[in-house]
């Protein structure tokens, strides 16, 4: 049994997010509290997954640092797609970025995979984070041998330039069942769940500037 802990001030959206989420996967304990519940009860925790809102009246830094320190997995919520606060909480590259408005499917995918020690960041999220990565480098890429045929990388650079899979196929001359074909190779070869992390990735190993 897994337990996860959302720690968020409350109101009625949390209560009814947590019962949609213990009906949905049963097979883990929810508990969810305000910052006067978790400040009472922070050396007692033995969570295996923390789900932290930013709105929280308390200290972000320290107690993601402290969770990290103790490895637990630590995703934030936010209402904000560019704060300072979210850009320095990219660089601890957490298990989870969520965005307000996120459905129950996509809340319990992004559980899912961040239990499964995958990360999950939410769309809108995405291009802020992509943005901040690039801001951090400005080498010229650097790519490995044995990874990615030729045209992956090409596929992959468009993917880095935000393109769709039929931008992408005009770009290089291809089909877009051909371009389909090399981004699930991506994934694959990169060990990566989607398009994002594919890009993110290759970022942060210098094999592609944007």
């Amino acid at each position: 049994m897994t337990e996860i802990i959302l720690i968020k001030e409350k109101d009625l959206v949390r209560d009814i997010i947590v019962e949609k989420l213990e009906e949905n996967l049963p097979e883990n304990t929810w508990n969810a509290l305000d910052s006067t519940e978790f400040n009472a009860l922070e050396n007692k925790i033995t969570s295996n997954l923390v789900i932290i809102d930013l709105n929280t009246k308390i200290d972000i830094i320290e107690t993601i640092e402290n969770f990290l320190e103790n490895n637990v997995r630590v995703a934030v919520w936010t209402s904000e797609i560019d704060s300072p606060l979210l850009r320095e909480l990219f660089r601890y590259g957490l298990h989870g970025y969520f965005f307000n408005g996120m459905e129950l499917s996509e809340l319990i995918l992004a559980t899912k995979m961040m239990l499964n020690d995958q990360q999950y960041i939410h769309p809108k999220l995405s291009t802020v984070l992509l943005n901040d990565y690039v801001k951090l480098t400005s080498k010229e890429p650097n790519r490995p041998a044995g990874i990615l045929t030729e045209q992956e990388w090409n596929v992959l650079e468009e993917l880095g330039r935000g393109l769709n899979n039929g931008s992408i196929a005009k770009e290089l001359y291809i089909s877009t069942r051909t371009v389909n074909n090399h981004v699930s190779s991506i994934l694959k070869k990169l060990h990566v769940s989607d398009r994002t992390n594919a890009v993110i990735k290759a970022i942060k190993n210098n094999w592609i500037t944007l």
